[in-house]
């Protein structure tokens, strides 16, 4: 890309720079790690990474920094200049232009010094120890009533065992490989985000409406595993459908993971990917990534986003119930997936038009049907709404 030297757009490609680039990105470039442990004690709010014998805190949702053992603070560019103080504005400048658009792995430092003697457990280990949320505790609350998740839909990720409750109300959601191996899990509570690996790193998140009794012939993919829960409940648990989580960015392994999983969807009949990502600009640079590794194995693929800029599937489905609380909505409705932002399919069906998911929804209204609730729940939710079903070939 080529930047203008005029003083207008040279402040206009600061003002990106500082809003596009976290300051975790810098830090993990130059080899710092999460100390989980301190960040833990800390909160969410202010993450401790760890590089030998240098920490550096994050805060401000990754806009800001702070030394502990000195007195440097400041945002992402005197945070590279921290780092290397050789480098002037435009070195500043250049390094953060190739970080846009990437995403932190927030992969966990081990802990080597001023820990005790009892051996350290592997995530392994510790995913194994650990149960599912159950009604009533932590972690279901916090999904619930923070996060806004049907209680149905927690209690199916939990019996098909990719969710378990960690300590202080935190959430853990499993990551495995395409061969079924363990690989890690993603970590969210009320004052926790992160990732903790178990040697493999970031796979795949993931669930089945259905119980997975037949192969998944539609993939759904998500940028983070609440997004995937949370578009479940506003899919309406449709039968077939996989509902995968990314974690984030990933790496060529979790690429190569991703793809052999689209190679094994894409064997089934009428079968589809769809693109569930956030509608910010990381969003559209993974459903351009997606789709292309959609179209390598010949998966049909589209591409679906909350329809209001910025937001999250969370985001959407805790809007959609603040709403029918408020009246806005009736209690247990949901909001039609068909206006949300679309775009058309990276492989696309003749007979599908530019406005494929209205046409197919609208095409097929008498063809309404209940979907299997996972659970008998006390009063309606996203889960056990009604679901619309079309065509084949025709609809996400």
């Amino acid at each position: 890309m080529a930047y203008a030297n005029s003083a207008e757009a040279q402040q206009k490609e600061l003002e990106e720079l500082r809003r596009e680039v976290s300051c975790v990105l810098v830090l993990e470039k130059a080899g710092f790690k999460l100390d989980r442990e301190a960040t833990a004690q800390r909160s969410a709010r202010n993450l401790k990474f760890r590089r030998e014998n240098e920490a550096i805190i994050v805060n401000h949702d990754g806009k800001g920094w702070w030394d502990p053992k000195g007195d440097g603070k400041g945002d992402v560019f005197k945070l590279v200049q921290h780092l290397d103080p050789s480098k002037n504005l435009g070195h500043v400048r250049r390094e953060l232009r190739d970080l846009i658009g990437k995403s932190p792995t927030l992969e966990v430092a081990e802990r080597t010094k001023g820990v005790s003697d009892r051996p350290r457990r592997e995530p392994a280990e510790l995913w194994g120890r650990r149960s599912a949320p159950q009604e009533g505790t932590p972690a279901w609350r916090y999904l619930t009533e923070e996060r806004g998740l049907p209680g149905s839909i927690v209690a199916v990720a939990g019996r098909q065992g990719v969710l378990k409750e960690g300590p202080n109300g935190t959430a853990w959601f499993g990551h495995r490989d395409a061969d079924g191996q363990f690989t890690g899990m993603e970590m969210r509570g009320p004052e926790y985000k992160g990732f903790s690996t178990g040697g493999g790193g970031k796979r795949l998140f993931g669930f089945r409406a259905d119980e997975g009794t037949e192969p998944a012939r539609r993939l759904v993919v998500t940028e983070a595993a609440i997004d995937a829960l949370s578009f479940a409940a506003l899919d309406r648990f449709k039968k077939g459908s996989l509902y995968t989580s990314t974690g984030g960015g990933m790496s060529p392994e979790s690429e190569a993971n991703l793809k052999q999983v689209m190679a094994t969807v894409a064997k089934q009949p009428d079968a589809r990917l769809v693109i569930a990502v956030d509608n910010d600009r990381q969003g559209h640079v993974y459903a351009a990534k997606l789709a292309a590794m959609a179209q390598e194995v010949g998966l049909w693929s589209g591409r679906i986003s909350p329809k209001t800029p910025g937001d999250d599937w969370n985001k959407a489905l805790r809007v959609h119930g603040e709403e029918a609380q408020g009246g806005a909505a009736p209690a247990g409705s949901l909001p039609r997936l068909s206006d949300a932002i679309t775009t058309k399919p990276a492989t696309q069906p003749d007979a599908v038009s530019s406005s494929w998911l209205d046409q197919a929804r609208a095409n097929s209204p008498a063809r309404h049907q209940a979907a299997p609730a996972p659970e008998p729940a006390r009063a309606p939710s996203p889960a056990t709404a009604r679901s619309a079903t079309s065509s084949p070939g025709a609809s996400l």
